[in-house]
């Protein structure tokens, strides 16, 4: 689990200021959709470089958790079945969103909220992705638990620090430390406690996609090639150059990869998803 912090806003395309989608930049005529959850920490505003160098055929639609940026003064969700019961209402209650092929995208602690969310859909009968696409995140069974959720905000801040030195700052700003640590400490508790409980390996009906940096020291080959055992309708696994963090470094090529995922399921109708 790797942190990316950006506090700029992103606006809200039409939607209500506290809806938990935002679309960065619209593009009404797209025929296709990423839909992405963010990494631990994350916010819809870390993917607005990826909005702006998308094909002109495809629509980024990014997820806002509770707890940040202009949704500071809601509560976090600390809990993984909280988390993605009110995403999978939030989503039956939007319609439209669904209303086109889409690839569900989650990058880190945002792969394992997408691959329970795709589970959620299934169970809803609520049209499916074209593909699970799981970023630099270990596969069912892999996780690895852990108590910093609990930790006092200076041994926190250090972890947080650690897996991304970009965030150097926070620890010379008490300030700004204490506007992050709630959403920090929040999705610690979410990721630390799934990956406590035991796996189920619920299937997926729909291909997975593993993505990882070839230089990411938090994630080994291995354990995304974990994800396998979920993939009901066919499984790859692809490296990019970078880290942990090689997603902002490879937008284009990432995008291409995805709309191949898309385009293996066009065309598509909202009937062609719900499976047993």
């Amino acid at each position: 689990m790797s942190l990316g912090l950006n506090l700029e806003p992103c606006l809200a395309a039409g939607q209500p200021s506290r809806a938990w989608f935002r679309v960065p930049v619209p593009r009404p005529g797209a025929a296709w959709r990423i839909l992405c959850l963010p990494h631990a920490g994350g916010s819809a505003s870390f993917f607005q470089p990826w909005a702006k160098v998308l094909p002109e055929d495809a629509e980024l639609v990014v997820v806002q958790y509770p707890g940040r940026e202009e949704r500071i003064e809601e509560a976090c969700i600390d809990d993984m079945a909280a988390m993605v019961a009110a995403l999978a209402q939030a989503l039956g209650q939007m319609p439209a969103l669904l209303a086109k092929p889409y690839v569900l995208f989650g990058h880190s602690m945002g792969a394992a909220v997408a691959y329970e969310l795709c589970l959620a859909l299934q169970r809803r009968r609520l049209p499916l992705p074209c593909g699970l696409a799981v970023s630099a995140s270990e596969g069912p069974g892999r996780a690895r638990p852990g108590t910093l959720h609990s930790a006092a905000d200076a041994a926190l801040l250090a972890d947080v620090v650690r897996l991304n030195g970009r965030l150097e700052h926070l620890l010379a700003s008490p300030e700004l430390a204490a506007l992050v640590l709630p959403a920090l400490r929040s999705d610690y508790r979410l990721i630390e406690t799934y990956a406590a409980a035991p796996p189920a390996f619920a299937p997926v009906h729909v291909p997975v996609l593993a993505l990882i940096g070839r230089e990411d020291g938090e994630l080994g080959e291995d354990d995304a090639r974990a994800w396998a055992r979920v993939g009901r309708r066919g499984f790859a696994l692809q490296a990019f150059p970078g880290g942990h963090f090689y997603l902002s470094g490879c937008y284009p090529a990432l995008s291409k990869r995805l709309a191949r995922l898309a385009a293996a399921r066009l065309p598509w109708h909202p009937a062609d998803s719900p499976l047993p």
